[in-house]
């Protein structure tokens, strides 16, 4: 079984992947030839294959990939009606303080909240706003549940359309509380590495950093 092989069987079990020491740059073709391994890589939002996840002068309160910071539990394009099946990230340079992705299985995300909050993330009633960077080629897609029977997941607390209803709001803050709770797995960023996430069963999140030469590159694929 070759390191593609393994990664993908391992995607398919547990959720998500690592591949070392792969050899790229900023360079989008070496970048877009490993993620094609995995899917056929989606260009819906901005227009192109590969987005520059790094903080960007004048974004301090931008999307997740145009600021420095955390980023909470969530998963990539919640906003589409379909979002994409995977998400690569390609570290080219990591931060110097920080900025390693930790990945959160969808089942390990819903097993300790409330009943009442499970049954309110299963009803089709949840939207988010598209960030203003994509806000040209991404509609707002209709409600849809956050979690549904066979497993899969979409979240982002930070853009759910406002106002919430009270019970909405309760729920969110509720499973809000739980992701932060729960144990996850911390991936530390290593140039080189490419991170694969399931993301539809699967949610990510970023530790703080301050470092602006970080440079990671995304690349979302619908499965072949």
């Amino acid at each position: 079984m070759n390191g593609y092989q393994r990664a993908t069987a391992e995607l398919a079990e547990q959720g998500w992947t690592v591949l070392h020491r792969q050899r790229f740059g900023a360079d989008h073709a070496s970048v877009l030839a490993i993620a094609g391994h995995f899917g056929r890589p989606s260009t819906r939002d901005g227009g192109q294959a590969v987005w520059e996840v790094r903080p960007r002068p004048g974004r301090a309160n931008g999307t997740f990939s145009e600021r420095t910071g955390p980023a909470a539990f969530h998963t990539d394009a919640q906003y589409h009606a379909r979002p994409e099946d995977y998400v690569c990230l390609f570290v080219v340079r990591p931060a110097a303080d920080g900025g390693h992705t930790r990945v959160l299985g969808a089942e390990a995300a819903l097993s300790t909240v409330r009943p009442a909050t499970l049954a309110a993330l299963r009803q089709p009633a949840w939207t988010w706003t598209v960030p203003e960077v994509f806000q040209a080629s991404a509609p707002a897609a209709r409600p849809a549940p956050v979690a549904t029977a066979d497993g899969t997941i979409r979240w982002r607390a930070d853009n759910l359309a406002q106002p919430l209803p009270g019970d909405q709001g309760r729920a969110a803050a509720d499973f809000s509380a739980a992701l932060e709770r729960a144990e996850a797995r911390e991936v530390r960023h290593r140039p080189g590495d490419v991170i694969i996430l399931d993301n539809r069963r699967a949610l990510h999140a970023r530790t703080a950093f301050q470092d602006t030469d970080r440079l990671v590159l995304r690349v979302r694929l619908w499965r072949s």
